[in-house]
């Protein structure tokens, strides 16, 4: 039993060793995903994170390990990958910059009190 300890030990250490010196990545997220020791480093870690590597794709330990061969495949297709989007912003009751700079604006000229107090008001 000793023996078997021992050699997930050495096993745990290769796989941490790899994780600092490889992947350079912070510890903090061994602690968020301390599963990662239960992966094989040689037939699952190291080949997942040269394809992310060679591609550029940063992403979880989680998102890279936890999913199977196929799954993991169609991930690195990224016809799915969701990223976030910032959908346009506005000031409600403001002119409105068009590219070009151009100013369009469908009221009179209002000094600086006046728009404050507009916007103030709408809000």
């Amino acid at each position: 039993m000793g023996e078997l300890v021992a050699l997930r030990v050495e096993l745990m250490k290769n796989s941490y060793f790899f994780f600092k010196s490889e992947m350079g990545r912070p510890g903090k997220e061994l602690v968020e995903f301390p599963e990662y020791f239960t992966y094989s480093l040689e037939s699952r870690i190291k080949p997942r994170y040269q394809r992310l590597k060679s591609k550029g794709i940063n992403c979880s330990l989680n998102w890279m390990l936890n999913c199977s061969d196929q799954r993991f495949e169609e991930r690195l297709q990224g016809n799915y990958i969701e990223t976030e989007s910032i959908g346009p912003s506005f000031l409600i009751g403001g002119k409105l910059e068009l590219p070009g700079n151009d100013i369009v604006s469908d009221e009179e000229e209002e000094s600086d009190d006046e728009m404050l107090y507009r916007r103030t008001v709408s809000l």
